[in-house]
């Protein structure tokens, strides 16, 4: 099963979470089968999707996480961030390119706020795409690896996985429109695209070649060399940049391509770039890697800024990020670092819901848990259920930080305990 847990995404085998989707097989509302493993162990009773997919969404709550499907029902009290959300969306599919920063201290949710907008994004034709920062393997700092993680993320509206978009989109965008293409002269991502032969996409190890181009993975010299082998005469033009101080533009470029691409079959794209102060944390010593770092950081970042100044371009970047302390200098703090070089970015700070609203949101995590384990929940006394939670809501509310966070983790610790207590039990 692919388990999308929102800051990563995963297989995990079905049988060993004791989820197995079987949607057509007890349509009739008969008993579900036993399915033994044929490695052995305990059977494994078979599950409708519905209840796998409610299932899957517990899972990542438990794990600080909303996916994209659930994450508009359970947005409680997050009205007003909502409408900025949307309109600046609307903006975007009207062709003029934005920013969003989502702040606030762990916990508060951040990246809540990043899945509703993905969500919101996905509804009104927009494609999406999300990347975890992490100051090392994934950083602003390393440009070209960064554009390769953006589109191994990307999703189209209505997908629950990222798409293969080379295989998939490209071949149907490159037989729906003839080489003659209106196109900017300096778009290298629709150069690229339109220089390739529709039926050079139905042959696989060719298809294997311009993966690993559009992906950055080789160089046009490489990718030329080995479409020659194959016997093709055509020639696609260089997409990385070999010198650290062009790496910058040339990645805005691309994502400039890769948005105009997304425009030709849905509105636009947005790019969520999430955990940004981890990446600065990551870079505050000074080191003679960190300091080149910093300054890769601040050429990608004045980048943005230039390349958000285009007047017609269906981009939005996004940033997820906590403030850093107040000893922290400029230099080293991720919200002070956007406000100076992207210019015009839109502030959200993520909000804590007040007491009424964090019962409703207690309410609504009891629904979800009753669709996902309906077995625990059918002799259940949902009043005292209610009444567990509105105390716990309670009592979270008057403690020391009452974060989102803990209080969806603790509301669900306690539905597991108290769905086995006789004492909440229906009679």
């Amino acid at each position: 099963m692919w388990a999308d847990f929102g800051y990563l995404q995963e297989w995990v085998p079905s049988a060993a979470l004791r989820l197995v989707d079987v949607s057509d097989s007890s349509a009739d509302g008969a008993a579900s089968p036993v399915l033994p493993l044929p490695w052995g162990g305990p059977d494994v009773e078979l599950i409708k999707k519905d209840v796998v997919d409610a299932r899957r969404a517990v899972l990542a709550l438990k794990l600080g996480q909303v996916p994209d499907d659930h994450v508009l029902d359970l947005s409680i009290g997050t009205d007003e961030e909502r409408r900025t959300l949307v309109g600046t969306i609307d903006a975007v599919c009207q062709g003029r390119p934005s920013s969003i920063l989502l702040k606030g201290p762990w916990g508060t949710g951040k990246t809540h706020l990043l899945t509703m907008l993905r969500a919101l994004a996905a509804n009104s034709g927009l494609a999406t795409a999300s990347v975890i920062l992490d100051g090392d393997g994934v950083s602003l700092s390393d440009p070209m690896k960064l554009m390769a993680e953006i589109l191994g993320s990307l999703r189209l509206p209505g997908e629950s996985v990222p798409i293969d978009v080379i295989t998939t989109t490209l071949p149907r965008l490159r037989r729906r429109f003839s080489s003659d293409f209106t196109r900017e002269d300096d778009d290298r991502i629709l150069d690229a695209v339109f220089r390739v032969p529709p039926s050079a996409f139905d042959e696989p190890e060719v298809t294997d070649v311009l993966s690993d181009y559009f992906m950055l993975s080789l160089s046009a010299a490489q990718a030329n060399q080995k479409l020659r082998q194959l016997d093709h005469r055509f020639t696609l033009g260089p997409l990385t940049a070999r010198r650290t101080d062009q790496r910058a533009d040339r990645f805005c470029e691309l994502l400039r391509g890769w948005a105009s691409l997304c425009s030709l079959s849905v509105k636009g794209l947005v790019v969520v770039l999430d955990e940004l102060d981890v990446e600065y944390y990551h870079t505050m010593r000074d080191t003679r890697q960190n300091i080149q770092r910093r300054k890769n950081r601040r050429a990608l970042l004045e980048a943005f800024g230039r390349l958000l100044n285009y007047e017609s371009m269906p981009l939005l970047l996004a940033f997820g990020v906590a403030p850093a302390t107040d000893d922290v200098g400029e230099e080293n703090d991720a919200v002070e670092n956007l406000r100076y070089y992207v210019k015009g970015t839109i502030e959200i700070e993520a909000p804590i819901p007040d007491l009424d609203q964090m019962r409703l949101l207690g309410r609504r995590l009891l629904e979800q848990y009753a669709r996902a384990y309906p077995d625990r929940m059918d002799r259940v006394d949902r009043k005292k259920m209610h009444q567990l939670i509105d105390d716990f809501a309670e009592r979270h509310q008057s403690g020391l930080d009452p974060i989102p966070r803990t209080f969806v983790r603790g509301t669900l610790e306690r539905l597991d305990v108290a769905s086995d207590l006789d004492c909440f039990k229906s009679a």
